[in-house]
């Protein structure tokens, strides 16, 4: 069936059961023109928003449509656990190409749903319209965080070091197997693909580490750590070192770097969508709280480098040299 069939309310119908995980927080829900939901008490909220398109963010394939669904919903997940916060209330607008298949659309709610049921928190509206060449997909997500516990980027100070959840350049490993049809161990593939097509946000690992110690600034690495290095340093007025041989990069990223021939760096500083976290902490407090994040959600988490002085510049610390880290990752409009 085309989604010119079953038309809007078709559509909504697809989205409406099973999305309430928390009812206690939703007055009024998916049904009505607006959502009324509570607010907790002595919070502050956080709201954010991420679009995908078609042929930009993901390519439509009959069998993919979770997938790019649940990448959409996590993408804003990282955006709320790079805050410090708690995701609550999400709502998904799509433009949708009309003469698509209906189970597409709905396998993509699925994995809306899949994402946002993982992290308990509810999809309460949206809207749907027609698109005439592209599917569009847009989550607008809500959140809560404490007045004394919100995360910017704007506030690391020389002397601070620099800490990444997880491992880097797997999600841009992953495109690498699906775009250039790679060869690899299928243990490397299948764990590839997972982080590629399911990442975890650290929404978990960032409260971890809110309640060990002092976190003086983070970003969630969506363009890359070397794009989101230079985001930190801007908003910061600051310089970085990053230390190359204590990047945690995965053997099967290794793999892939040597079957492609390519840097190491491709996928680990310049790659993205990883939606690891990176933050700084003072040196007093940096090995507490990776501590703490092991010991609580069982990912580890990895002093990678230095806060220094603005004069001093953005440097990548490589066999024995100093060298200029690039703003290199994905951006919009380059």
């Amino acid at each position: 069936m085309k989604v010119s069939d079953i038309g809007e309310f078709g559509l909504i119908d697809l989205i409406k059961d099973d999305t309430i995980y928390n009812p206690d927080d939703v007055v009024v829900g998916i049904g009505d023109d607006t959502a009324v939901l509570k607010h907790p008490p002595g919070k502050l909220l956080l709201a954010t928003t991420d679009m995908m398109i078609e042929t930009v963010h993901f390519i439509v394939e009959p069998d993919n449509g979770e997938k790019i669904g649940y990448r959409a919903m996590a993408a804003n997940v990282s955006d709320i656990a790079s805050m410090g916060g708690i995701p609550t209330h999400a709502m998904i607008s799509m433009g949708v190409r009309p003469e698509m298949e209906a189970s597409y659309i709905e396998q993509v709610y699925n994995g809306l749903k899949k994402c946002s049921k993982l992290y308990e928190f509810n999809i309460v509206g949206g809207d749907t319209v027609s698109s005439p060449q592209n599917l569009v997909i847009n989550v607008a997500l809500m959140g809560w965080v404490e007045p004394d516990k919100y995360l910017l980027r704007s506030r690391a100070r020389p002397g601070d070091l620099i800490l990444v959840t997880g491992n880097l350049g797997d999600s841009r490993a992953g495109l690498e197997l699906i775009t250039n049809k790679i060869k690899v161990s299928e243990k490397a593939e299948e764990y590839l693909l997972e982080r590629h097509y399911y990442p975890t946000p650290r929404v978990k690992e960032i409260r971890a580490a809110l309640e060990a110690g002092t976190i003086t600034s983070a970003d969630d690495i969506s363009d890359g750590l070397g794009n989101e290095i230079h985001e930190i340093a801007s908003a910061s007025e600051v310089g970085a070192v990053i230390w190359f041989d204590e990047l945690p990069i995965s053997n099967a990223v290794k793999e892939v770097a040597e079957i492609t021939k390519k840097d190491l760096l491709d996928f680990c500083l310049f790659g993205g969508e990883d939606f690891e976290v990176v933050m700084t902490a003072p040196p007093r407090e940096a090995e507490l709280i990776a501590r703490a994040i092991k010991n609580e959600t069982g990912t580890e988490a990895t002093i990678i480098g230095k806060i220094v002085d603005k004069s001093q510049g953005i440097m990548l610390f490589r066999n024995n040299q100093y060298k200029k880290l690039s703003k290199k990752g994905y951006v919009h409009f380059n």
